[in-house]
């Protein structure tokens, strides 16, 4: 059964709201600033079962990343919200694009040095390099209208993109050279639209 936690106190605005759903989860790596909390509030009253699913999973392994070895899907409250863990190694960012969902949330968090590109998905810089697949969840894009982030080693963010964030998820860090595969946590929610 999973735990309510309410959406807001009197007076808090949405961020401070996410914030406080991080910690009475436990969780003491912090969203992204880019992350709209006012979404995240709106999805999180929509389908509070999924999001508290997802952010025990988040508070479970997110801590241990480093130390994860049971990779793969793993569903969490039936098609409806799933994690996969697996291992990565960052590619270049001339090999990456832009990825966008429709039906899924993505909740994304990864150890060690990588960036993050973001780009709202009406950007009118916008080339599509693949059409969205609604069977496959996913459409791949270019734009120049994409902000890019830098994540270091220690200072890690959970990263949570809406069907109105498109995004490059976790590619190489400047200068970086990766000895070994990085641990990565997507979890997948569905879009209460």
């Amino acid at each position: 059964m999973a735990s309510f936690i309410s959406c807001g106190h009197k007076g808090e605005d949405p961020s401070q709201a996410a914030a406080r759903l991080l910690k009475d989860k436990g969780i003491d790596i912090p969203f992204h600033p880019s992350v709209d909390c006012s979404e995240l509030m709106r999805q999180y009253k929509a389908n509070p079962d999924l999001w508290d699913a997802a952010l025990s999973c988040l508070s479970k392994n997110a801590p241990v990343i480093h130390s994860l070895s049971d990779f793969g899907r793993t569903e969490l409250v039936g098609e409806r919200c799933y994690v996969m863990i697996d291992e990565l190694n960052p590619k270049p960012f001339s090999e990456t694009k832009l990825e966008g969902h429709k039906k899924f949330i993505d909740i994304q968090f990864t150890e060690g040095p990588v960036r993050w590109g973001i780009c709202p998905a009406d950007s009118r810089e916008l080339e599509v390099l693949s059409e969205y697949d609604p069977a496959a969840d996913i459409g791949f894009y270019l734009s120049e209208d994409t902000e890019y982030y830098d994540q270091t080693a220690q200072d890690r963010f959970i990263f949570v993109f809406f069907p109105e964030n498109l995004h490059n998820p976790s590619f190489a860090a400047e200068g970086h050279n990766y000895d070994e595969p990085l641990r990565k946590i997507v979890i997948k929610v569905a879009n209460a639209d």
